[in-house]
């Protein structure tokens, strides 16, 4: 074997292992709570920098630096000085997901120059062989073969949800269809083994269709004919008019079938809007987002009493928009370079031709629409198309070797965060699978188990309700209160501030019980049992005037799903009244 044909093999084995690295977290099992798979997530950001570390050491040239590299090093340090300056919010998981991201980007800088065409040759494949897994477990759960792991809908492959599930489906779709249309005959008309990979595409693409179908998910279908358009408009112009107005044809069909659904999505960019707006530059600070909105959505409710939208208004755990998402957190100084570099990478990738392009076009568009950036697999992806993107820009540089061993330290070190990233987070994971076995159980004797995972456990809302819930029924109201307030800068979801009210009323504070049931009110108009709990509070206080008027308003409420509960509330208004 020659020195060419060992370089070969070593850079197509660099990139391989690089792509598996990338490419794993999309067929681990993806929860919506912390799980194995984060562990798993900062372990291949570790195995990448292992990578990096080998390509400095058998390679003689480095990268040169890209006006890129200094917009993704500018967010990266906004983002530190964010969450140590601006967010007073458990921000410690989102940011170390920020780190490691930075890692995983410096990682890739080194590794992608050094395997070359390597990497982008077998980055499509490595796309498309997971999107055969995905699609093989999807169609596995339609069977009836394996359950999914939603019980609501019957395919989600190895999500917890049918929404990211699909998207990972429109971009394999995507990747695959691209790779036909520029090269699918050329390798079909060669050898044996040509002939089959080819086909092997072709097959990906088309089993992709029923599956999509099946996930209903209207953002992936929406960023497919985003793709499909750009992919033909050079050469099928009058073929995407066509389809343009086929797919807004199509776009007001789906909408009248889950109206309410794109309503609701409405209401949370207007609501995210509006939060942004109210801390534009900076942001609300890393992890805010879910407290911003929900003060945000209940000033709107406030400013437009009686909305129709209040009927789909809800406490998202995510922003169904990435960009407003970003801005909501971090303000302009996050927002403006997140969109700088995604949208140069996506135009450097469509110039040069590569296949991959597209699918980092759905996935962009997809974001717009749903939350596949705040998930392990998407943000990997989308690293690796930022670094190959600013790789390809740049090209490499020979140096001497004092300076490919300074490089050494720097990556090392960032290897070395992640890996004691990678141990907190299993820690957590550890303390959250504890905290689901007991969360059942509301019995005093678990108060100091909870007490103990608390630090561990802080920024996830499902922990301190429950923990919140233990301590009302020990009696301790304030500590309980304590607890339910850490509650409401984690989450939107106003349960949190009904539950304050009932301990407050419980201590006799009934102007604090009060001011909690409205707040719970306001932020979420659609549900009634705030109004009922403050029913019932004015009518123990003797307040009959103020009681008979939240009573009217109980009667005349419209739920959006009647339910035995409702009924029974509102006959208990109705009594009221009478009386």
């Amino acid at each position: 074997m020659n020195k060419e044909q060992y370089t070969y093999i070593i850079r197509y084995g660099v990139a391989a292992a690089a792509v598996a690295a990338l490419c794993a977290p999309v067929v681990w099992r993806t929860e919506a709570m912390p799980s194995v798979s984060d562990v798993w997530g900062y372990r291949a950001v570790a195995a990448l920098v292992v990578l990096a570390l080998t390509a400095v050491c058998l390679g003689r040239r480095l990268p040169r630096l890209h006006w890129a590299d200094g917009v993704a090093l500018f967010w990266w340090v906004c983002v530190s000085l964010n969450y140590v300056f601006v967010s007073p919010y458990p921000a410690a998981e989102a940011y170390g997901k920020a780190m490691a991201l930075g890692v995983a980007y410096v990682a890739l800088r080194l590794v992608i120059p050094f395997c070359g065409r390597a990497f982008t040759r077998l980055w499509w494949v490595g796309l498309c062989a997971a999107g055969g897994y995905e699609l093989w477990t999807g169609f596995m759960q339609l069977a009836g073969r394996e359950a999914s792991r939603h019980h609501l809908f019957d395919v989600t492959g190895t999500f917890f949800n049918p929404g990211p599930y699909a998207i990972f489906v429109a971009v394999v779709l995507a990747v695959s269809v691209a790779w036909w249309y520029r090269h699918g005959e050329a390798f079909a008309g060669r050898g044996r083994w040509s002939r089959v990979g080819a086909w092997s595409v072709a097959a990906v693409a088309v089993f992709c269709f029923p599956v999509l179908v099946a996930t209903w998910s209207r953002a992936a279908w929406v960023a497919v004919a985003v793709a499909a358009a750009c992919l033909l408009w050079k050469a099928h112009r009058r073929m995407v008019l066509w389809g343009m107005g086929v797919a807004v044809c199509a776009g007001v069909s789906a909408y009248f079938l889950k109206q309410g659904s794109a309503d609701g999505r409405l209401l949370m960019t207007m609501v995210a809007g509006r939060a942004w707006a109210g801390e534009w530059l900076c942001g609300h600070g890393l992890g805010g987002y879910a407290q911003a909105y929900g003060a945000a959505q209940e000033a709107f409710f406030a400013a437009r009493p009686g909305s129709p939208l209040s009927v789909v208004a809800g406490s998202p755990e995510y922003a169904f928009n990435g960009v407003l998402g970003v801005g909501v957190e971090q303000g302009v100084l996050g927002a403006v370079p997140a969109l700088v570099l995604g949208l140069w990478s996506l135009a450097v990738l469509c110039r040069r031709g590569e296949v991959s392009a597209y699918g980092w076009l759905v996935l962009l568009v997809s974001s717009l629409f749903s939350y596949p950036f705040a998930l392990w697999p998407f943000l990997s992806l989308a690293v690796a198309w930022v670094a190959l993107a600013v790789s390809l820009e740049t090209g490499t540089a020979e140096v001497r070797w004092w300076k490919r061993t300074a490089v050494w330290p720097v990556v090392a070190a960032g290897g070395w965060c992640v890996w004691n990233l990678s141990a907190c987070t299993a820690r957590r994971v550890e303390a959250y699978e504890e905290f689901r076995r007991v969360r059942g159980i509301q019995d005093v004797a678990f108060l100091e188990d909870y007490r103990k995972k608390y630090e561990d456990l802080k920024a996830y809302p499902d922990f301190l309700f429950t923990f919140g819930t233990a301590l009302r029924e020990a009696g301790r109201y304030n500590e309980s209160n304590a607890m339910l307030r850490q509650g409401t800068r984690v989450s939107c979801d106003p349960v949190f501030y009904t539950l304050m009210g009932n301990n407050y009323r419980d201590l006799g504070a009934v102007a604090e019980a009060e001011s909690a049931y409205r707040k719970a009110f306001g932020m979420l108009p659609g549900r009634m049992y705030p109004l009922y709990r403050l029913m019932k509070l004015y009518e123990a206080e003797g307040q009959v005037h103020k009681a008979e008027e939240v009573a009217r308003q109980i009667i005349a409420f419209r739920p959006k799903v009647d339910s035995p509960a409702v009924r029974e509330m509102k006959n208990e208004a109705k009594k009221l009244t009478k009386r």
